[in-house]
């Protein structure tokens, strides 16, 4: 078990128990030292979160990207043009999830290289 994790659990629980007390400044400190710890957990798990959204998005768009060009290389603009129209239609992001974001993306960069493998 880490320090921080150790640290969640102890902080709060010597914090009710310094309630019992009369040391004030004990609770005012171990008080202060749970809260802060919160904030900081939930600092580090809100960056944590937006480094993972970012990794997520731009692999997601680096791969949409890549077929897109080797697509409109090859020549198949009709291809990429109904694959990216077909994304638009389905892709509908809101401030709550991600929309299936990374999903779309493999089906519309599935959809331009299995129109390329069927010979259309």
């Amino acid at each position: 078990m880490s320090l921080v994790a150790l640290l969640a659990i102890a902080l709060p629980i010597a914090w009710f128990a310094s309630e019992f007390q009369n040391r004030r400044w004990l609770r005012l400190a171990l008080g202060t030292a749970a809260i802060l710890l919160s904030f900081g957990i939930a600092f580090a798990v809100g960056s944590l979160e937006r480094f993972n959204s970012n990794a997520w998005f731009g692999t997601a768009s680096k791969n949409l990207i890549d077929a897109t060009i080797t697509e409109l290389e090859a020549g198949h603009e009709e291809r990429v043009l109904r694959s990216l129209k077909a994304l638009q239609h389905k892709y509908a992001p809101t401030y709550e999830n991600r929309a299936r974001y990374d999903s779309l993306i493999e089906e519309a960069v599935t959809q331009m290289q299995s129109d390329r493998a069927g010979g259309r």
